[in-house]
C-alpha cells in the first residue's frame, strides 16, 4: 500500500522551520506519510531525514509568480493532503483541490494575520493595508478544509471570522527529546543570564542589557555573563546595540549564533536565569511565546514581560516572574529573589521540567495531529 502523500507550504519561513520540519514534517515522516516540504525562501532541493525538500528562492518574484511556482511544485507531487503556513500558498493549493476533489487544504494559524503586516505602517497606510490583505484573508479562511491554531488565545478570532469552520489547537510545545534538563545554581560566583530568539530593541535587549549591568556593580562577588542566542534582525540594532556594550565593564557579554532545532539545548543549558522583556504591543502582548516552553524543557527560571496569555497557559509563580519590562527595578528584584534564594530556582526549574514532560511536549501535540490528519484523508 502506498504511502498517503502530505505537502508543506511556505512563502515567509525557511523549509528548517522549527514547526514546519522540526514537528509537522518529522512527526508526518515518523508516521509514514510521504512528506515533501516546498517554500519560496530558499532555493533547495535535497531529501532530509525523508522529508523531501524541494523550494526556490522568490525573493524577487512577484505574487502571482510564487503562486504558479508552488502550484508546479503541488502538480508534481500529487498529495492528498495540503498544508499551508501563510495566505499565499493557500491559492494555489485550492486550485490544485479544485482540479482533484479529494485532496484537503489546511491553514496553520501562528501569527495576528492580517495584523502583523499592517502593524508595520502608520496612519492611513495601516489601515489600507489591513483591508487589501483582510478581504483575501477572509476569502481563504471560508475555502480551506481545516483551521489548525497555534494558541487558545487566536482561536476565538476565528471563531468569529469562520464560525462553520472545523478547527483545532496544536500548540508550539517543544519536542522533548531534544531538551536535556539542566538543574541551575544560582549559589555559585559565576551567574549566566540568557535570551534566546529573535534580536530586537522591541524584544527588549537594552532592558537586559541594563539590568544585567546594574546586577552586576550590586553584586560584585558574582561575575554575570549576558549570553544572547539568535541573530539581530535590522543591523543598525546591531550596531548601536554592541557600541553600547563597550561600557559595561564589569558584565560579561557573549553571542551565539543560531543552530538547529535539535542542537539548541547545548545553549540554553549554559543559562542560569532566560528572560524575555518584549515590549507590550498588540502583537507581542497577545501572543504566546514559544521559547517560554524550551527553557522550562531545559528547567531554566524565566523572567518574562507580564503578558495575559502567559498567565492564561500557566501558573507562572511556580516556573518564575511576571514583569513590567518598562520597570528596571522589578526585573532587577525579580533576578535578586533567585540570587538571595537559589533553592527557590531549583524548586522552580524542577516545576518545570516536570509540567513540560507531563504535557506541554510536542509528543504529545503531535498525537493530535496525527488523528486530524487521519481524520480528514479517511
Amino acid at each position: 500500500m502506498s504511502k498517503k502523500r502530505i505537502c508543506l507550504l511556505s512563502s515567509g519561513h525557511s523549509p528548517f522551520d522549527e514547526r514546519i520540519f522540526w514537528k509537522f514534517a518529522k512527526s508526518f515522516q515518523e508516521n509514514e506519510f510521504s512528506v515533501s516540504i516546498f517554500c519560496s525562501t530558499l532555493q533547495i532541493d535535497k531529501v532530509v531525514d525523508g522529508i523531501s525538500i524541494k523550494s526556490f528562492d522568490g525573493s524577487d518574484f512577484s505574487k502571482n509568480k510564487k503562486a504558479r511556482e508552488f502550484y508546479s511544485l503541488i502538480s508534481k507531487f500529487k498529495p492528498e493532503l495540503i498544508m499551508s503556513f501563510e495566505m499565499l500558498p493557500v491559492f494555489p493549493a485550492l486550485k490544485f483541490r479544485n482540479r482533484n476533489k479529494s485532496v484537503k487544504v489546511v491553514l496553520d494559524i501562528t501569527e495576528w494575520y492580517p495584523d502583523n503586516v499592517a502593524l508595520k505602517f502608520t496612519g492611513f497606510k495601516r489601515w489600507l493595508k489591513y483591508f487589501q490583505l483582510f478581504i483575501p484573508y477572509l476569502f481563504i479562511l471560508q475555502r480551506v478544509d481545516h483551521l489548525i491554531i497555534g494558541e487558545l488565545a487566536k482561536k476565538k478570532r476565528y471563531d468569529l471570522l469562520a464560525p462553520s469552520k472545523s478547527n483545532t489547537i496544536i500548540r508550539y510545545y517543544p519536542v522533548l527529546k531534544y531538551f536535556n534538563y539542566q538543574k541551575p545554581d544560582l549559589s555559585k560566583d559565576e551567574i549566566v543570564l540568557g535570551y534566546a530568539g529573535v534580536i530586537t530593541f522591541e524584544r527588549g535587549i537594552n532592558q537586559l542589557l541594563n539590568a544585567a549591568v546594574k546586577l552586576s556593580y550590586r553584586y560584585p562577588q558574582k561575575k554575570f555573563t549576558l549570553l544572547l542566542f539568535g541573530r539581530f534582525t535590522y543591523k543598525e540594532e546591531e550596531n548601536e546595540f554592541k557600541s553600547s556594550i563597550a561600557t559595561a565593564k564589569n558584565l560579561k557579554i557573549e553571542f551565539a549564533d543560531w543552530i538547529d532545532y535539535d542542537k539548541m539545548s547545548s545553549i540554553i543549558e549554559k543559562l542560569d536565569l532566560c528572560f524575555d522583556l518584549r515590549n507590550r504591543n498588540f502583537i507581542f502582548r497577545n501572543s504566546l511565546p514559544i521559547k517560554i516552553f524550551e527553557y522550562m524543557a531545559c528547567g531554566k527560571p524565566f523572567i518574562y514581560s507580564d503578558i495575559k496569555p502567559i498567565k492564561d497557559e500557566l501558573e507562572f509563580s511556580k516556573y518564575g516572574s511576571l514583569v513590567n519590562p518598562e520597570n528596571e527595578i522589578e526585573i532587577i528584584e525579580a533576578v535578586k529573589k533567585y540570587l538571595n534564594n537559589p533553592q527557590l530556582a531549583i524548586e522552580h526549574s524542577e516545576n518545570a521540567r516536570d509540567l513540560i514532560e507531563k504535557g506541554k511536549n510536542w509528543e504529545s501535540e503531535s498525537r493530535k495531529l496525527i488523528e486530524l490528519v487521519n481524520k480528514l484523508l479517511s
